[in-house]
Protein backbone atom coordinates (compact mmCIF):
# COMPACT_ATOMS: atom_id res chain seq x y z
CA UNK A 1 0.00 0.00 0.00
CA UNK A 2 1.10 4.16 0.02
CA UNK A 3 -1.01 5.39 2.57
CA UNK A 4 -1.66 9.04 2.09
CA UNK A 5 -1.21 11.15 5.45
CA UNK A 6 -4.44 11.55 7.34
CA UNK A 7 -7.04 13.43 7.81
CA UNK A 8 -9.66 13.71 11.23
CA UNK A 9 -13.09 13.79 11.76
CA UNK A 10 -14.67 14.13 15.65
CA UNK A 11 -17.88 12.15 15.45
CA UNK A 12 -21.20 13.74 15.51
CA UNK A 13 -24.02 11.98 17.43
CA UNK A 14 -25.52 11.36 14.13
CA UNK A 15 -22.53 9.80 13.19
CA UNK A 16 -22.30 6.87 15.34
CA UNK A 17 -24.78 3.63 15.82
CA UNK A 18 -26.24 5.09 18.73
CA UNK A 19 -28.45 7.83 16.39
CA UNK A 20 -31.97 7.45 15.61
CA UNK A 21 -33.48 7.35 11.73
CA UNK A 22 -32.79 5.89 8.43
CA UNK A 23 -29.49 8.26 8.20
CA UNK A 24 -26.49 5.45 8.57
CA UNK A 25 -22.86 6.20 8.04
CA UNK A 26 -20.78 9.02 9.06
CA UNK A 27 -20.85 12.71 6.92
CA UNK A 28 -17.74 13.91 5.31
CA UNK A 29 -17.19 17.44 5.65
CA UNK A 30 -16.31 19.17 2.35
CA UNK A 31 -13.26 20.81 4.21
CA UNK A 32 -11.88 17.14 4.19
CA UNK A 33 -13.73 15.54 1.10
CA UNK A 34 -11.18 16.76 -1.06
CA UNK A 35 -8.80 14.61 0.44
CA UNK A 36 -10.82 11.13 -0.09
CA UNK A 37 -10.44 8.79 -3.23
CA UNK A 38 -11.58 10.41 -6.34
CA UNK A 39 -15.62 9.68 -7.33
CA UNK A 40 -16.25 9.03 -10.92
CA UNK A 41 -18.13 12.00 -11.72
CA UNK A 42 -19.40 15.16 -9.97
CA UNK A 43 -22.63 16.28 -9.14
CA UNK A 44 -25.22 17.71 -11.52
CA UNK A 45 -28.57 17.70 -13.36
CA UNK A 46 -28.45 14.50 -14.92
CA UNK A 47 -26.14 12.96 -12.12
CA UNK A 48 -27.82 14.01 -8.56
CA UNK A 49 -25.97 11.24 -7.06
CA UNK A 50 -22.54 9.84 -7.12
CA UNK A 51 -20.97 7.27 -5.42
CA UNK A 52 -18.18 4.41 -5.27
CA UNK A 53 -17.79 1.35 -3.86
CA UNK A 54 -14.38 1.52 -1.04
CA UNK A 55 -12.45 -1.19 0.25
CA UNK A 56 -12.34 -0.04 3.82
CA UNK A 57 -9.91 -1.71 6.87
CA UNK A 58 -11.90 -0.70 10.33
CA UNK A 59 -9.51 -0.38 13.21
CA UNK A 60 -10.19 0.60 16.66
CA UNK A 61 -7.28 2.09 18.07
CA UNK A 62 -4.45 -0.04 16.57
CA UNK A 63 -6.49 -3.19 15.87
CA UNK A 64 -8.21 -4.17 13.02
CA UNK A 65 -11.46 -5.32 13.83
CA UNK A 66 -12.88 -5.53 9.98
CA UNK A 67 -12.37 -5.22 6.50
CA UNK A 68 -15.88 -4.03 4.69
CA UNK A 69 -17.08 -2.75 1.75
CA UNK A 70 -18.60 0.79 1.68
CA UNK A 71 -20.27 3.38 -0.26
CA UNK A 72 -18.99 6.85 -0.68
CA UNK A 73 -21.47 9.09 -1.96
CA UNK A 74 -22.42 12.90 -2.36
CA UNK A 75 -26.21 12.72 -2.28
CA UNK A 76 -28.10 16.10 -3.17
CA UNK A 77 -31.67 14.65 -2.81
CA UNK A 78 -32.67 15.01 -6.16
CA UNK A 79 -30.12 18.10 -7.15
CA UNK A 80 -32.25 20.25 -4.47
CA UNK A 81 -29.76 20.77 -2.21
CA UNK A 82 -25.50 21.16 -2.03
CA UNK A 83 -23.92 17.69 -1.88
CA UNK A 84 -23.43 16.13 1.57
CA UNK A 85 -20.74 13.81 1.23
CA UNK A 86 -21.24 10.40 3.48
CA UNK A 87 -19.67 7.12 4.31
CA UNK A 88 -22.23 4.70 4.18
CA UNK A 89 -22.93 0.67 4.22
CA UNK A 90 -20.89 -1.84 6.49
CA UNK A 91 -19.21 0.45 9.25
CA UNK A 92 -21.61 -1.32 12.07
CA UNK A 93 -18.30 -2.36 14.07
CA UNK A 94 -16.79 1.12 14.24
CA UNK A 95 -20.12 3.15 14.57
CA UNK A 96 -21.50 0.98 17.33
CA UNK A 97 -18.79 1.59 19.23
CA UNK A 98 -18.42 5.05 19.13
CA UNK A 99 -19.27 8.24 20.83
CA UNK A 100 -20.10 11.42 20.03
CA UNK A 101 -16.47 13.29 19.94
CA UNK A 102 -14.60 10.47 19.28
CA UNK A 103 -12.86 10.58 16.75
CA UNK A 104 -12.14 8.71 13.11
CA UNK A 105 -8.82 8.53 11.36
CA UNK A 106 -8.76 8.72 7.49
CA UNK A 107 -5.86 7.23 4.80
CA UNK A 108 -6.83 6.95 1.51
CA UNK A 109 -4.29 5.13 -0.57
CA UNK A 110 -2.28 6.94 -3.08
CA UNK A 111 -2.33 3.31 -4.98
CA UNK A 112 -5.67 2.44 -5.25
CA UNK A 113 -8.63 4.77 -5.77
CA UNK A 114 -10.83 1.98 -4.38
CA UNK A 115 -8.95 1.66 -0.87
CA UNK A 116 -9.93 3.66 2.56
CA UNK A 117 -8.83 3.30 6.12
CA UNK A 118 -10.21 4.36 9.40
CA UNK A 119 -9.54 4.45 12.73
CA UNK A 120 -11.18 5.17 15.23
CA UNK A 121 -10.12 6.82 18.52
CA UNK A 122 -11.80 6.24 21.48
CA UNK A 123 -11.92 8.88 24.38
CA UNK A 124 -9.72 8.07 27.37
CA UNK A 125 -7.53 6.53 25.14
CA UNK A 126 -3.35 7.21 24.58
CA UNK A 127 -3.88 7.46 20.90
CA UNK A 128 -7.10 9.96 21.84
CA UNK A 129 -5.20 12.22 23.84
CA UNK A 130 -2.15 12.70 21.81
CA UNK A 131 -4.51 13.69 18.48
CA UNK A 132 -6.44 16.06 21.00
CA UNK A 133 -3.75 17.89 21.94
CA UNK A 134 -2.05 18.24 18.46
CA UNK A 135 -5.59 19.06 16.46
CA UNK A 136 -6.81 21.53 19.42
CA UNK A 137 -10.51 22.25 19.59
CA UNK A 138 -10.76 21.51 15.55
CA UNK A 139 -13.73 19.42 14.42
CA UNK A 140 -12.06 17.77 11.48
CA UNK A 141 -9.07 18.94 9.52
CA UNK A 142 -5.66 17.35 8.04
CA UNK A 143 -3.76 15.44 11.04
CA UNK A 144 -0.45 16.78 10.16
CA UNK A 145 -0.98 20.63 8.80
CA UNK A 146 2.55 21.12 7.24
CA UNK A 147 1.82 17.50 5.59
CA UNK A 148 -1.60 17.47 4.54
CA UNK A 149 -2.74 15.08 2.36
CA UNK A 150 -3.06 14.86 -1.70
CA UNK A 151 -6.00 16.61 -3.08
CA UNK A 152 -8.12 16.10 -5.51
CA UNK A 153 -7.20 19.02 -7.37
CA UNK A 154 -3.46 17.86 -6.50
CA UNK A 155 -4.62 14.96 -8.83
CA UNK A 156 -5.36 16.59 -11.38
CA UNK A 157 -2.35 19.29 -11.32
CA UNK A 158 0.09 16.03 -10.94
CA UNK A 159 -2.10 14.31 -14.01
CA UNK A 160 -1.97 17.50 -16.51
CA UNK A 161 1.82 17.96 -15.01
CA UNK A 162 2.78 14.71 -16.33
CA UNK A 163 0.63 14.44 -19.86
CA UNK A 164 2.30 17.43 -20.81
CA UNK A 165 5.55 16.02 -19.93
CA UNK A 166 4.97 13.44 -22.06
CA UNK A 167 3.90 15.19 -25.25
CA UNK A 168 7.52 16.95 -24.90
CA UNK A 169 10.25 15.51 -26.34
CA UNK A 170 11.62 12.59 -24.20
CA UNK A 171 14.08 13.68 -21.58
CA UNK A 172 15.71 11.49 -18.73
CA UNK A 173 16.62 14.77 -16.78
CA UNK A 174 14.87 18.39 -15.60
CA UNK A 175 17.56 20.55 -15.00
CA UNK A 176 15.40 23.51 -15.71
CA UNK A 177 12.23 21.82 -13.27
CA UNK A 178 12.17 24.33 -9.97
CA UNK A 179 12.77 21.59 -7.12
CA UNK A 180 9.62 20.36 -5.86
CA UNK A 181 10.17 20.18 -1.92
CA UNK A 182 6.85 20.09 -1.03
CA UNK A 183 5.92 15.97 -0.08
CA UNK A 184 2.31 16.64 -1.28
CA UNK A 185 3.13 17.77 -4.59
CA UNK A 186 5.78 15.23 -4.87
CA UNK A 187 3.02 12.26 -3.67
CA UNK A 188 1.13 13.57 -6.41
CA UNK A 189 3.16 13.70 -8.74
CA UNK A 190 4.25 9.83 -7.95
CA UNK A 191 0.53 8.73 -8.29
CA UNK A 192 -0.26 10.67 -12.23
CA UNK A 193 3.70 9.04 -12.98
CA UNK A 194 2.78 5.79 -11.59
CA UNK A 195 -1.24 5.55 -13.52
CA UNK A 196 0.53 6.80 -16.67
CA UNK A 197 3.81 4.56 -16.65
CA UNK A 198 1.41 1.50 -15.65
CA UNK A 199 -0.96 1.99 -18.86
CA UNK A 200 1.93 2.29 -21.36
CA UNK A 201 3.11 -0.96 -20.24
CA UNK A 202 -0.59 -2.55 -20.38
CA UNK A 203 -0.25 -3.02 -16.31
CA UNK A 204 2.54 -5.71 -16.94
CA UNK A 205 6.33 -5.84 -15.52
CA UNK A 206 9.02 -4.67 -18.57
CA UNK A 207 11.22 -7.27 -17.03
CA UNK A 208 8.93 -9.97 -16.97
CA UNK A 209 5.68 -10.02 -18.60
CA UNK A 210 3.61 -10.98 -14.83
CA UNK A 211 1.05 -8.60 -13.71
CA UNK A 212 -0.64 -9.13 -10.57
CA UNK A 213 -4.17 -8.11 -9.82
CA UNK A 214 -6.19 -8.10 -6.53
CA UNK A 215 -9.71 -10.15 -6.28
CA UNK A 216 -10.82 -7.44 -4.00
CA UNK A 217 -10.73 -4.86 -6.59
CA UNK A 218 -9.30 -4.50 -10.39
CA UNK A 219 -7.71 -1.40 -9.50
CA UNK A 220 -5.31 -3.30 -7.22
CA UNK A 221 -2.26 -4.08 -9.15
CA UNK A 222 0.86 -5.36 -7.71
CA UNK A 223 3.21 -3.08 -9.55
CA UNK A 224 5.49 0.18 -9.27
CA UNK A 225 6.34 2.91 -11.91
CA UNK A 226 10.31 2.72 -11.21
CA UNK A 227 12.01 6.03 -12.02
CA UNK A 228 14.74 5.08 -13.95
CA UNK A 229 16.79 8.25 -13.49
CA UNK A 230 15.58 8.95 -9.77
CA UNK A 231 13.95 12.26 -8.78
CA UNK A 232 16.74 12.67 -6.56
CA UNK A 233 19.14 12.82 -9.22
CA UNK A 234 16.49 15.69 -11.17
CA UNK A 235 15.13 12.27 -12.90
CA UNK A 236 12.15 13.80 -14.54
CA UNK A 237 8.43 12.48 -14.50
CA UNK A 238 8.79 12.23 -17.92
CA UNK A 239 6.87 8.95 -19.19
CA UNK A 240 10.13 7.94 -20.92
CA UNK A 241 12.45 7.95 -17.70
CA UNK A 242 10.04 5.38 -16.38
CA UNK A 243 9.40 1.62 -16.64
CA UNK A 244 6.72 -0.67 -14.84
CA UNK A 245 8.13 -3.50 -12.47
CA UNK A 246 6.99 -5.76 -9.87
CA UNK A 247 7.86 -4.06 -6.63
CA UNK A 248 10.37 -7.08 -6.20
CA UNK A 249 12.16 -5.95 -8.98
CA UNK A 250 11.97 -2.12 -8.66
CA UNK A 251 13.99 -3.13 -5.59
CA UNK A 252 16.52 -4.19 -7.41
CA UNK A 253 16.67 -2.47 -10.09
CA UNK A 254 16.86 0.79 -7.85
CA UNK A 255 20.01 -0.97 -5.56
CA UNK A 256 21.68 -2.06 -8.91
CA UNK A 257 21.36 -5.35 -8.79
CA UNK A 258 20.12 -5.54 -12.35
CA UNK A 259 20.29 -3.03 -15.36
CA UNK A 260 19.17 -2.90 -19.12
CA UNK A 261 21.92 -2.72 -22.02
CA UNK A 262 22.06 -1.32 -25.11
CA UNK A 263 21.21 -4.24 -26.59
CA UNK A 264 17.43 -3.43 -24.59
CA UNK A 265 18.59 -6.94 -22.62
CA UNK A 266 18.61 -7.16 -18.73
CA UNK A 267 21.75 -6.78 -17.41
CA UNK A 268 22.46 -9.01 -13.98
CA UNK A 269 26.36 -8.65 -13.14
CA UNK A 270 27.92 -11.96 -12.03
CA UNK A 271 28.60 -10.80 -8.60
CA UNK A 272 24.63 -11.01 -8.44
CA UNK A 273 24.41 -14.18 -10.48
CA UNK A 274 27.17 -16.38 -8.51
CA UNK A 275 24.93 -15.07 -5.14
CA UNK A 276 22.84 -18.13 -3.46
CA UNK A 277 18.90 -16.97 -3.83
CA UNK A 278 19.48 -14.93 -6.87
CA UNK A 279 18.33 -17.94 -9.02
CA UNK A 280 15.56 -15.76 -10.45
CA UNK A 281 17.85 -12.72 -11.60
CA UNK A 282 20.38 -15.05 -12.71
CA UNK A 283 17.53 -16.51 -15.23
CA UNK A 284 16.94 -12.76 -16.37
CA UNK A 285 20.17 -12.31 -17.32
CA UNK A 286 19.81 -11.58 -21.24
CA UNK A 287 16.29 -11.21 -21.28
CA UNK A 288 14.69 -8.74 -23.74
CA UNK A 289 12.85 -6.26 -22.15
CA UNK A 290 9.01 -5.03 -23.03
CA UNK A 291 8.85 -2.44 -24.39
CA UNK A 292 5.90 0.72 -23.96
CA UNK A 293 3.01 0.60 -25.96
CA UNK A 294 3.69 4.02 -27.71
CA UNK A 295 6.87 4.05 -29.04
CA UNK A 296 7.88 7.92 -28.43
CA UNK A 297 7.54 7.02 -24.30
CA UNK A 298 9.88 4.02 -24.58
CA UNK A 299 12.42 3.91 -22.43
CA UNK A 300 14.96 6.52 -23.08
CA UNK A 301 18.74 4.58 -23.73
CA UNK A 302 20.18 7.86 -22.11
CA UNK A 303 18.42 7.31 -18.89
CA UNK A 304 19.00 3.46 -19.29
CA UNK A 305 23.02 4.60 -19.50
CA UNK A 306 23.12 6.64 -16.95
CA UNK A 307 21.92 3.87 -14.70
CA UNK A 308 24.61 1.24 -15.64
CA UNK A 309 27.09 4.23 -14.98
CA UNK A 310 25.80 5.36 -11.29
CA UNK A 311 23.82 2.35 -10.18
CA UNK A 312 24.11 -1.08 -11.49
CA UNK A 313 26.73 -3.10 -9.50
CA UNK A 314 30.39 -3.87 -10.80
Amino acid sequence: MNLDTAVFKKLAHNDTGAAAGHQGGIVIPKDIARFFPPLPFSTDGSNPTVDTRLTADLYIGTTRVASVMTRYQHQTWGGTRSPERRLTDNLGPLRNMAAADDIIIFRKDLSDDGYIRLHLLKQGTEEYDLLLAKVGPKRWGAVDSSNPPVSIDDMRTAEEYVQQEADRPARPFCDEREQVKATTIRRARDRAFRRKVLELYDFRCAFTGRRFVSPVSAKIVGLDAAHIVPVDANGSDHPANGLALTKDLHWSFDRGLLGVGQNRRIIVPESVRMLPGNEFLRDLNGTAIREAGAHSLEALEEAFDWHRRNVLLA
